[in-house]
């Protein structure tokens, strides 16, 4: 019975319309510290909920801080459980903070975990992969799992994610968010060759919000089912006019430059 809870809380995360996902992403602060756009992360979600995305991840603290913001706008969360820190010896090897049940506990429609393949811990990241994805099949919670390959020069590199992509779906991700190649032919490949849908990583911010949005529109032409966008909203100067941007092209196949003139 547990599968009906995992439809369910999908079917909160996703647009029920467009059967893709705006996601914002807020687990930056543990790894790299606060920066700009984070400083007040309860304030910024305040911010977000403006903006409509289909759903959104941060980690405990930051959620119970929130929970009246995100109630109030009816916002479904995933609960991060997995983070790793700059300051660290190994910057690279990400452990688990937080578990399922808790997720359950609190409301969460779905959890987030990190793994670095390739990283000199991996093969540990990829043990709490499992662990987590059975967790996650006993309590009917959706899982998603960022999968990025290990290294600047295999970061983008089509082969490497695939590998790391069919590494998360295989063992149990109901959602893979990686990289995008930077072309929708060779992401194609990538999300071709996983058996779960995946939703691209919005990565560092872009110069303009135009470059952005066609980075967007190229991974959604590259078989991507959406985008979890964190520093190109929360650090834009209008982020939730930079939402509302990125749901026209997500939800509506709005060209890219048209979605810009109209919010911007």
């Amino acid at each position: 019975m547990s599968q009906l809870g995992k439809d369910f809380r999908l079917s909160q995360i996703i647009n029920a319309d467009s059967k893709r996902q705006v996601c914002v992403a807020l687990d930056h602060s543990p790894a790299i510290g606060p920066c700009e756009g984070l400083i007040d992360p309860v304030k910024t979600i305040e911010t977000i909920c403006a903006g409509k995305p289909d759903t959104l991840f941060t980690h405990f603290g930051n959620i119970k801080k929130a929970m009246p913001i995100l109630a109030a706008n009816r916002l479904p969360f995933l609960l991060s459980i997995s983070t790793a820190t700059t300051k660290s010896v190994d910057p690279a090897r990400v452990y688990l903070v937080d578990t399922v049940e808790h997720a359950l506990e609190i409301g969460a429609c779905g959890v987030s975990m990190r793994i670095f393949v390739g990283a000199p811990y991996d093969y540990e990241m990829i043990q709490n992969l499992s662990k987590v994805a059975l967790e996650c099949e006993r309590y009917g919670m959706p899982l998603m799992a960022m999968m990025y390959p290990y290294g600047e020069d295999n970061m983008l590199n089509p082969s490497y994610l695939k590998h790391a992509a069919r590494i998360g779906a295989e063992l149990g991700a109901d959602i893979v968010k990686t990289y995008y190649t930077g072309n929708p032919d060779t992401f194609r490949e990538v999300t071709e060759s996983c058996p779960a849908p995946i939703v691209m990583s919005g990565g560092p911010k872009a110069d303009e919000p135009i470059d952005f949005l066609n980075m967007v529109k190229g991974a959604l032409d590259g078989g991507a089912m959406g985008i979890a966008v964190g520093r190109n909203v929360w650090q834009s100067k209008q982020p939730v006019k930079m939402l509302q941007a990125v749901n026209m092209v997500v939800h509506e196949n709005m060209d890219p430059q048209v979605a810009f003139e109209k919010t911007f």
